[in-house]
């Protein structure tokens, strides 16, 4: 087979394509630039939001739907069809999920994801085939790692309607020029064009914090790689950016310094993630570009409802010849008596102030922001959206509705991104033996270190038949996994008991209440509740414990108190802003009289 080159004409052509699409990108790059430097806020650095955001909805939505689709480290749970291999197999899964915590995987997926909810989320999968560790302490030489590449640092094809027809799709990456002469042998430095040599007029996600600057004071120089892949030829390219006219997008390839054959999992080195794909465009929706221009609308009326605030003014007019009367209020001290001449010459006078109905506007703006992000207070726990906890129960599952679509897909993401990288773990092109923590079945606070061998990952990765799923991704408080255990008791537990212990199955009560006071952090229930040696009950058998209750009278009395939600409090609000009377009932919800 011959090696994989490029000709200087395919490279010109190559060069320009790129160019081509990366000036076609730029609009996107720009309108993500927009809405992070609102999600970061004016007081991140000179160069975050242009003005104050005083109530940035953009961050409140960003955090709530991170912390619901990616929250910590994924876990990876790998299963075959074929019961000869389950050994195998629950070795391997253990070696992966070793390897997603080295590598934390679980931070790299949260910067794709939160990418996503602003424009696309990008990762990059490879083996680390150099003795560099290029990108930090993850990304040890010999072994697979998975990179966030950040929209300002990619480039695909933006002539075609999808992904897949696409012909080319690549980043650019980072190395000192001492990396940069290690990873490619038989190098010079004036082989390499320096970062400080480039000039853009496009802002990047880095200056929000570095700001704009002409010059840069680096350590060690850095040069400026590119990584192409072409899908057709199935060929990566690695080349030096150029310098043409200050600007890399026109002609972005300086030097090709290595074409080779792509050896790795079919689809590439990437992965991208997109929350709402739309048909004949590579490029998805984000749900921030929905959700800027009613965040941006809030703060501008809100900053205006301040500077109205600002203008308030409260004096006392006098009438023409009743100077003395006005001298002798001015000087009045609270609560004496003084004689005035006429005091209908004095008046109090205020001006400026907060528009009521602006005020109005911004409290529906806030509610209308919530309902098309997907009802932020529910999916949020920022406060009860109805009058009953059954009627909650129903608003959250209906909120959730959203909210799944966007697990599922960060899933089959996720999914993706772990096939590709158990692939790496299993065809490791220089195996060693690795050993894992195994728990012995029916034992299980006794774990043994068992090998995961390099002759144990013989055969074809795919004919295994093995199916891999994520989970653990979202995190699990305290306060949540009593819920669960709660739940559990009352719906499974406590009504299946009678069965339970006719299977010789029993509850440990003393390891449940041990349980409950770790996950409350009450550790004095410990000390309040005496655990000893059980006692036979002398019950004739058949014979209800239960103590008949005596005869009661029950009396329902119904009440018409008002619910104290989130969204009937701002309408009681928007209401008395508006110069409307809200019942007695109704502004005793809000708190006031």
């Amino acid at each position: 087979m011959a090696k994989p080159h490029l000709s200087t004409e395919e490279t010109l052509d190559l060069s320009k394509a790129i160019g081509y699409s990366r000036e076609k990108g730029k609009v996107f790059r720009e309108n993500r630039m927009k809405l992070t430097r609102e999600a970061v806020g004016h007081n991140y650095s000179d160069n975050g939001a242009a003005d104050k955001v005083p109530i940035n909805l953009m961050e409140l939505a960003l955090n709530i739907y991170l912390q619901r689709l990616v929250a910590q480290n994924p876990q990876v749970a790998i299963s075959t069809f074929y019961p000869q291999l389950k050994e195998i197999v629950t070795r391997f899964e253990l070696a992966g999920n070793r390897l997603i915590e080295e590598i934390n995987l679980g931070k790299t997926l949260e910067t794709a994801v939160s990418a996503a909810m602003f424009s696309k989320g990008i990762v990059k999968i490879y083996l680390n085939r150099t003795s560099v560790e290029v990108g930090g302490v993850f990304h040890d030489s010999g072994q697979a790692a998975v990179d966030a590449i950040s929209l300002d640092d990619w480039f695909e094809d933006m002539t075609v309607d999808t992904n897949e027809n696409g012909q080319f799709e690549g980043n650019y990456w980072y190395a000192t020029i001492d990396e940069a002469l290690k990873i490619f042998p038989g190098t010079t430095a004036d082989d390499f064009t320096f970062r400080d040599e480039q000039t853009s007029s496009e802002d990047k996600d880095h200056q929000i914090s570095e700001g704009n600057t002409s010059s840069r004071e680096e350590f060690k120089r850095t040069v400026k790689f590119m990584d192409i892949y072409l899908k057709k030829q199935n060929w990566i390219v690695q080349a030096v950016v150029s310098t043409a006219d200050g600007n890399d997008f026109t002609d972005p390839i300086g030097k090709v310094l290595k074409t080779f054959e792509w050896q790795g999992p079919e689809n590439g080195p990437y992965r991208k993630l997109g929350f709402a794909e739309l048909q004949g465009n590579t490029m998805p929706v984000a749900p921030a570009m929905h959700w800027f221009d009613m965040h941006d609308l809030s703060n501008r009326l809100f900053r205006k409802l301040g500077r109205q605030a600002d203008r308030q003014k409260s004096w006392t007019g006098v009438r023409t010849g009743a100077t003395k009367d006005g001298q002798t209020v001015q000087s009045v001290n609270d609560g004496e008596i003084v004689t005035l001449d006429d005091p209908k010459n004095i008046a109090d006078v205020k001006s400026g102030g907060v528009d009521q109905a602006t005020l109005a506007y911004v409290l529906v703006l806030k509610d209308l922001f919530s309902y098309f992000a997907g009802n932020l207070d529910m999916l949020g726990g920022l406060g009860a959206q109805s009058e009953t906890l059954g009627q909650d129960q129903l608003l959250s599952a209906s909120a959730s509705m959203r909210i799944q679509k966007m697990q599922k897909e960060v899933t089959s993401f996720t999914t993706e991104v772990l096939k590709d990288l158990m692939w790496y773990l299993w065809y490791d092109p220089n195996p060693k033996q690795k050993d894992v923590i195994k728990k012995v079945p029916g034992f299980e606070s006794i774990a043994i270190a068992v090998p995961f061998n390099p002759e144990d990952r013989e055969g074809d990765y795919l004919q295994y038949n093995i199916k891999m799923e994520p989970y653990s991704m979202q995190h699990q408080s305290p306060e949540s996994k009593m819920q669960g255990i709660r739940t559990i008791m009352q719906e499974m537990l406590l009504p299946l008991q009678p069965q339970m212990q006719q299977q010789g199955i029993t509850i440990n009560f003393e390891k449940l209440m041990k349980t409950v006071s770790k996950l409350s952090n009450i550790p004095e229930l410990n000390d309040i509740i005496e655990y000893s040696s059980p006692t036979l009950n002398d019950q004739p058998v058949g014979q209800s414990s239960q103590v008949s209750p005596s005869n009661k009278t029950s009396t329902n009395i119904r009440r018409n108190v008002p619910g104290r939600t989130n969204q009937g409090q701002s309408q009681i609000l928007q209401q008395a802003l508006l110069g409307g009377k809200p019942q007695q009932s109704e502004t005793a919800s809000l708190g006031v009289g």
